[in-house]
């Protein structure tokens, strides 16, 4: 889905996703594209229930819908419109806010912004892809906005732990933790998955103090120019596009 939506135009996308029911006949194909399937009993042949994309089976009778366990799951935004938004999300790099999703959509502002941490976290890593060959790891402050006791948003700066992998003088992947308290067990954690057993790896001073011992023996320390570019990017595009960032991993993943 994300591809196909990337080379779609916005008036292409429109026409092609206008309707509900062209948005569940698209995840209809998606989900049954190879034949169906009967999720409880694997019988293959089905009737068509009365709500348009249900199928049920013709022998246990189990209905399913074309949006049962997607991202669309039991949700109450009209399809057509959460597929232009997951569309607006996929096409912009940089990501796109909640506030634009809202003068896009004419939505409330906070129906975007919890469709687009759904989103989110869909899009999180599975952690089957971890940082090989060279990595350097290193340590910063990011401020996000948390509510205090009383309500009222208060500025905070939370420390992150970040693995670069290194290739050909740049960065070719990294991947980011939020650590804050318990930091060496959420720091050997983000070691044990996000980076390769059998890489190299350069740490900064900040990084040796979090993992406390709980990693294997560092390499030579890390790039401080490629740091410092990798650093400068993920603060300046958090800043830049999402304002004060309050579910800082969500955005990190």
């Amino acid at each position: 889905m994300n591809e196909e939506f990337k080379s779609l135009t916005i008036d292409a996308f429109r026409q092609k996703f206008s309707t509900i029911e062209q948005c569940i006949d698209y995840l209809a194909s998606c989900k049954w594209g190879n034949g169906y399937s009967c999720k409880q009993c694997g019988h293959t042949n089905y009737c068509k229930e009365a709500h348009y994309g249900d199928r049920q089976c013709t022998r246990c009778n189990k209905i399913e819908s074309a949006k049962a366990n997607t991202l669309f799951h039991s949700m109450k935004i009209p399809l057509d419109q959460a597929f232009y938004m997951l569309y607006l999300i996929v096409i912009d790099k940089k990501g796109c806010p909640s506030t634009q999703l809202a003068r896009q959509t004419g939505l409330q502002l906070k129906t975007c912004l919890l469709f687009r941490r759904k989103v989110m976290m869909a899009m999180t890593s599975n952690d089957i892809h971890p940082l090989e060959g060279e990595v350097d790891v290193v340590t910063t402050t990011v401020s996000i906005v948390r509510p205090d006791k009383h309500g009222k948003k208060r500025p905070r700066k939370v420390k992150v732990l970040i693995g670069i992998e290194k290739k050909g003088g740049g960065a070719a992947r990294s991947y980011v933790k939020v650590i804050g308290r318990a930091a060496a067990r959420k720091a050997k954690a983000f070691i044990g998955k996000k980076i390769d057993s059998q890489a190299t790896i350069n740490m900064d001073e900040a990084a040796r103090r979090c993992c406390n011992g709980h990693c294997i023996m560092p390499g030579e320390r890390p790039d401080k120019a490629l740091a410092h570019r990798v650093v400068t990017n993920m603060i300046n595009w958090l800043y830049a596009r999402h304002g004060h960032v309050t579910y800082l991993q969500d955005y990190l993943n």
